[in-house]
């Protein structure tokens, strides 16, 4: 009986090592040939692809290696027309985002077991960047103290915006623009990338520690990464309310978006891939079970969405960055102008004044002394 037992458990094992090895295509949902929240290693991995994979990992590659040169020709554009180096900076952190995301997705792509540390690094660039980009507003206005200035500190800050706006109950006080503001806003902001920073490394640990412990308590910590989120986006939102008419010409809602925009697509794809695999539509083709497709159908998407934004992000930062440095340009030479104009008033007129006023002083004199003279005389 126990020789039957392990005769059957071989046939199993060797039909499995079979599956690995043939290129035929089979369809196992059961329990022992296909468990869904198996993922292979890297060799196992390797040895199931086929033409098609490697197609796709060499666009992949080219993806990649396109959206450096992107990134190289904007932080090359930046360092030579921005004049502050705190707006060069925050603007190289910002536009990071999409190299980094493009790599840390490539590698997930080729190693399967390094997806949820591609979505950390993913989700922690971001609120790192998001941070980086509220600085980057303060910077356009020449800091905090200029910021507050430049608004008019009578003015009020208007709280009731997206996404405290969607929400029929809040009610919201209306604050002053002062530094206690700033930094109010500062702190919301701030809280993304430690919060984020946090959780996703709790999740890390679970997912070491064995993964099924990450899979129960995945959704449990779903409520806190999405009030944290809401409350950065408010803040943000916010901050551009109060700076829109001072910096219309840097475009800030348009650099916000095209950053916001990645968080919305991680999420809402990493989300719509949960689904997908958790409601059994992928294959199961032993390596490669549904979770693999997914990732795999996830990180595809994510390349080719990051490349379309830092098209877009090379467009955006290229012409405000220019049509300011003509404005400022435009400045410069104006004052340039009134400078050299008061100069040759003080230079010619000025000095031709000061020779009458000269003469002037010494008849004057001269007739004083003539009028004490006249007194003496008599």
């Amino acid at each position: 009986m126990a020789d039957n037992n392990a005769n059957n458990g071989s046939d199993i094992t060797m039909e499995y090592i079979n599956v690995f090895g043939s290129t035929r295509q089979f369809n196992y949902n059961t329990s022992i040939l296909c468990p869904l929240n198996h993922v292979p290693s890297m060799s196992v991995y390797f040895s199931a692809i086929n033409i098609y994979g490697v197609g796709l990992f060499t666009i992949g590659g080219f993806i990649v290696v396109t959206i450096l040169l992107f990134y190289v020709d904007i932080i090359k554009f930046i360092m030579q027309e921005s004049k502050t180096p705190r707006v060069k900076t925050h603007t190289t952190f910002v536009i990071s985002v999409y190299p980094v995301i493009s790599i840390v997705t490539y590698c997930a792509m080729i190693v399967p077991r390094a997806q949820l540390l591609a979505e950390a690094v993913t989700q922690g660039v971001f609120m790192a960047a998001m941070y980086q980009l509220f600085c980057l507003f303060v910077a356009y206005c020449g800091g905090e103290a200029e910021l507050i200035q430049k608004v008019k500190p009578d003015t009020i800050l208007m709280t009731k915006v997206g996404p405290c706006c969607c929400w029929p109950c809040c009610i919201l006080p209306k604050l002053p623009i002062d530094k206690t503001t700033v930094c109010f806003l500062r702190m919301l902001v701030l809280q993304l990338p430690v919060v984020q920073g946090m959780v996703y490394m709790i999740l890390l640990i679970m997912w070491a520690e064995e993964e099924s412990l990450y899979q129960i308590n995945y959704m449990y910590i779903q409520p806190i990464i999405i009030i944290s989120i809401l409350f950065g986006i408010w803040g943000m939102i916010m901050t551009i309310t109060m700076l829109k008419t001072i910096l219309k010409t840097y475009s800030i809602q348009l650099k916000f978006m095209v950053l916001q925009i990645v968080l919305i697509l991680a999420k809402l794809q990493g989300f719509a891939t949960r689904i997908i695999t958790w409601s059994d539509i992928l294959p199961c083709k032993p390596p490669i079970t549904p979770p693999v497709y997914g990732n795999l159908i996830y990180n595809c998407v994510m390349l080719i969405e990051m490349l379309i934004l830092i098209i877009i992000a090379r467009i955006i930062y290229k012409r405000t960055l220019s049509n300011n440095y003509k404005i400022e340009s435009n400045n410069n030479n104006n004052n340039n102008n009134t400078i050299n104009t008061i100069t040759t008033i003080d230079g010619s007129n000025g000095s031709t004044a000061f020779q009458q006023n000269i003469v002037g002083e010494q008849q004057l004199q001269q007739q004083t002394i003539g009028g004490q003279f006249e007194k003496q005389k008599y």
